[in-house]
């Protein structure tokens, strides 16, 4: 099987602040820590307002099932809100390549 990487870019709404989206990180982590095939996420934004939502999946079976539970979870109910539709948009890929620093190895 190969490592699914799942990339969320979008904006938030106008009336949203970053420090609404950061607050659910809790509730996130919980709800990705209860997924089958989570591995790894990290969450960013660019100097122009574009956040960078990626998360690293066993595989993608694993990434579609826990992006229909999202939508139906307590977290997606709080995150959905904050996030401006129109300039959402998700990918599901195959990692094609894949190297670990050696600090990781051990």
């Amino acid at each position: 099987m190969t490592t699914a990487i799942e990339i969320v870019c979008f904006k938030l709404a106008a009336t949203a602040g970053d420090a609404q989206l950061l607050a659910t990180n809790p509730l996130m982590e919980e709800f990705l820590n209860r997924q089958p095939g989570f591995m790894y996420r990290s969450l960013s934004r660019d100097n122009e307002g574009l956040w960078y939502d990626i998360i690293y999946w066993k595989n993608q079976g694993c990434a579609e099932n826990a992006a229909q539970k999202f939508q139906e979870s307590a977290v997606g109910g709080q995150i959905m809100p904050l996030i401006d539709k129109q300039s959402c948009k998700m990918l599901h890929m195959d990692a094609l390549s894949e190297i670990l620093s050696d600090g990781l190895k051990s």
